[in-house]
C-alpha cells in the first residue's frame, strides 16, 4: 500500500476539519435565528402584557373618578375620569399598533374597544346625572349593576388576553431552550471533531517527521505549517470565547444577549435567567392585578415560614444595590424565627421595606438597615430601621401609604410599594405604622396578627 504523505496528511485533516465546521457552523446559524426570532416574540408579549395593564388601570380611573364625583361631587375627581379617557386612547392605539398583522389579537382587541366604549358611556352618563339631577338619580343608575357588569368583562377581557400572551412566551422559551440545547450539542461536536482532527493531524506530522529530519528546511517548514494551524485553532477558540459573551444586567438587556455568538456556559446561564424571567412576568402580572382584588380575597393560603429563609432571599434579590451603595444590613430573628403567614406576602412585605431603605438612602452616609423581630402582647412584630433620607411625618404622614404617593426624587419611584404593603398586612388582619425623621431615617413596624 502506498504510504500517504505528510502534505496529504495534512491536507484531508484540514478538509475534514472544513466540512465539520461548515455543517456545524450552518446548523448553528440556524438555531441562532430561530432564537432571534423567539426573542422578539418574548419582547413584543412583555410589551404587549404592560400596555393591558396600562389600560385596566386607565379604565379604573375611569370608573373611581365616576364613583367619587357621583359621591361626593368633587369636581377634582373629574380630571382622574379625564385622565383615565385621554390615557386610554394612548395605550389602545399602542397595542393595536403591536397587532397589526395578528387578525385574531385585533379581534380580541376589538372586543376590548367596545366594552372599554361600554363603560365610557355609562360613565358619561352617570357624571351627566349627577351634574344635572343629583347624586340620588346618578347612584339609581349605578345600582342597575350595568357599568360592574361591563367592568367584569374588561377585567375578564384583558386577564384572557395577558394569559394568552404569557402561554405564547412560554411556548417560545421552551422552544428557545430546545433550540440552545441544539445549539449547544453543535459546539460540542465541533469541539470534539475538532481535538480529534487536531490529535489526528499531530500523530501523522510525527510519523512523516521522522522521515524529514534529513532535511532541515522542509522539517522547519512543517513545524511553521503545524503551528500556524494551531494558532488559526487557538484564535477561533479565543474570538469565538470573546463575542459569545454579552453582560445580563435586567430584563431588556437580558433578552438582547441571546445572540448567536454568545459562549456556551452564558447561553445556559441566560436561559436559566430567562426561564425565571418569564416565571418572575407571570408573578408580576399576578402581583399587580392583586392590588386590585386583595381585599375581596378571603382565602389566602398560610404556611410555617422562617423569617430568616426570606430575609435571606430578599438579600439575593437587592444584591445589586447593596453592593452599589455599599449598604450595610444587620438582622437579629432570635426573638422570633418563624411565622404562619402568606408566603408571597411576606416576601413582597421584606422586598419592599429593604428596597425603600436601600433607594432612598442618604447620599451623605453609607446605608445601615437594621432588621429585628419581637414579641409582645401576643403579637408578633417586625421592625425596619434606616438612617436614610427621612420623611416629614407632620406634613406628609396622613398619606404616607397612599396610591402613588412620591416624597422624594427618585426615578425608579412609583408610589405604590407602600401602598402594596399596607394592603397586604390588613387583607392579614395586621398593621403597619411609621416613625421617622428627616435626614435622620425612618423605622417601620409591622404588626402581625396571631
Amino acid at each position: 500500500m502506498k504510504r500517504i504523505s505528510l502534505k496529504t496528511s495534512i491536507d484531508l485533516t484540514f478538509a475534514v476539519f472544513m466540512i465539520a465546521f461548515i455543517v456545524l457552523a450552518y446548523s448553528t446559524y440556524n438555531r441562532a435565528e430561530s432564537v432571534r426570532e423567539n426573542r422578539l416574540i418574548v419582547y413584543r408579549t412583555s410589551n404587549i402584557n404592560a400596555v393591558l395593564e396600562k389600560i385596566l388601570s386607565s379604565t379604573i380611573d375611569i370608573e373611581t373618578g365616576t364613583r367619587g364625583y357621583t359621591i361626593t361631587g368633587d369636581t377634582s375627581y373629574l380630571q382622574v375620569y379625564k385622565k383615565g379617557n385621554k390615557s386610554l386612547d394612548v395605550w389602545i392605539d399602542s397595542l393595536q399598533s403591536m397587532n397589526e398583522t395578528n387578525a385574531l389579537q385585533l379581534q380580541k382587541l376589538d372586543t376590548i374597544k367596545q366594552l372599554i366604549e361600554s363603560r365610557k358611556i355609562i360613565s358619561a352618563q352617570v357624571i351627566k346625572t349627577r351634574g344635572e339631577e343629583g347624586i340620588e338619580e346618578a347612584i339609581s343608575i349605578i345600582k342597575e349593576g350595568r357599568g360592574k357588569e361591563v367592568m367584569d368583562s374588561i377585567r375578564n377581557s384583558i386577564t384572557n388576553y395577558q394569559n394568552e400572551a404569557v402561554r405564547i412566551l412560554s411556548e417560545n422559551l421552551t422552544q428557545t431552550e430546545e433550540n440552545v440545547k441544539a445549539r449547544n450539542t453543535n459546539f460540542a461536536l465541533f469541539v470534539i471533531i475538532a481535538f480529534i482532527v487536531v490529535v489526528f493531524a499531530y500523530v501523522k506530522i510525527r510519523q512523516n517527521a521522522k522521515q524529514l529530519l534529513i532535511e532541515k528546511t522542509i522539517q522547519e517548514n512543517l513545524m511553521d505549517e503545524l503551528i500556524v494551524q494551531n494558532q488559526q485553532l487557538n484564535d477561533f477558540a479565543n474570538i469565538t470565547s470573546h463575542n459569545l459573551r454579552s453582560p445580563a444586567s435586567n430584563i431588556t438587556a437580558l433578552i438582547a444577549t441571546i445572540e448567536e455568538n454568545s459562549t456556551v456556559d452564558e447561553y445556559k446561564m441566560i436561559f436559566d435567567m430567562l426561564k425565571k424571567v418569564a416565571q418572575n412576568l407571570n408573578e408580576s402580572l399576578n402581583q399587580l392585578m392583586e392590588v386590585l382584588h386583595i381585599k375581596k380575597n378571603k382565602l389566602i393560603d398560610k404556611e410555617v415560614l422562617t423569617f430568616q429563609k426570606i430575609y435571606s432571599k430578599t438579600l439575593e434579590s437587592l444584591q445589586g444595590e447593596i453592593l452599589k451603595s455599599k449598604a450595610v444590613i444587620k438582622a437579629d430573628f432570635s426573638a422570633v424565627g418563624e411565622i404562619e403567614y402568606s408566603k408571597i406576602y411576606l416576601e413582597s412585605i421584606f422586598h419592599n421595606l429593604i428596597s425603600n431603605a436601600l433607594k432612598y438612602r442618604d447620599l451623605v452616609r453609607i446605608p445601615e438597615i437594621t432588621i429585628q423581630t419581637e414579641k409582645k402582647n401576643n403579637h408578633i412584630f417586625l421592625h425596619v430601621a434606616d438612617n436614610g433620607l427621612g420623611i416629614d411625618l407632620e406634613k406628609n404622614g396622613h398619606k404616607i401609604f397612599g396610591m402613588h404617593q412620591i416624597f422624594h426624587n427618585h426615578p425608579d419611584a412609583k408610589g405604590i410599594g407602600l401602598f402594596m404593603t399596607k394592603t397586604q398586612i390588613e387583607s392579614m388582619k395586621g398593621k403597619i405604622s411609621v416613625s421617622s425623621e428627616a435626614s435622620v431615617g425612618t423605622t417601620f413596624t409591622v404588626m402581625f396578627a396571631t
